[in-house]
């Protein structure tokens, strides 16, 4: 169960653009996010594991860090489909050249994804079912003053 969670929350990070899908409002789903619930195929994610993982997003680029392993790559959003769609490919990491399709709604601070592990369709609900590669992941914005990602605009002071 430990390896499948792991897997499905990098999977969750690893988005990459398709050519016919529009860009997310800019920035919107930037920031650092803490998984604070997960289920994958089914069965709930221990809560002692969801508190090591974290999730970085930023100008299509995803990192997840879980405790010591890390998976990286490309995200991209079609927010005119309903519910929106990301599609996410990994290049770093555990799922390294693999591509995860999945449906996010985003709300004041916290993010549902859900994801179909085996990349082969969107999901078409917010639910994980027992013998299914789904993975439904609710993270949370962590708040922060400082954004991670913000790049020096060579404004003098």
């Amino acid at each position: 169960m430990k390896t499948i969670a792991v897997l499905c929350v990098v999977a969750v990070g690893s988005v990459a653009w398709g050519a016919d899908t529009k860009a997310p409002t800019k920035g919107v789903l930037d920031g650092i996010w803490t998984l604070s619930s997960g289920t994958m195929a089914g069965e709930k994610m221990d809560e002692e594991m969801s508190k090591n993982i974290k999730l970085t997003l930023a100008g299509g680029k995803y990192t997840v860090n879980i405790g010591e392993q890390k998976d990286e790559g490309t995200y991209k959003t079609d927010d005119s489909k309903t519910p929106h769609t990301l599609t996410i490919v990994s290049t770093e990491g555990p799922n390294k050249g693999k591509t995860i399709l999945a449906i996010y709604e985003l709300s004041k601070g916290s993010l549902k994804v859900c994801y179909d592990m085996s990349g082969k369709a969107f999901p078409k609900k917010f639910e994980s079912e027992a013998n299914t590669q789904s993975f439904l992941g609710t993270y949370e914005r962590q708040k922060s003053t400082k954004h991670p990602f913000k790049l020096n605009t060579g404004a003098a002071k």
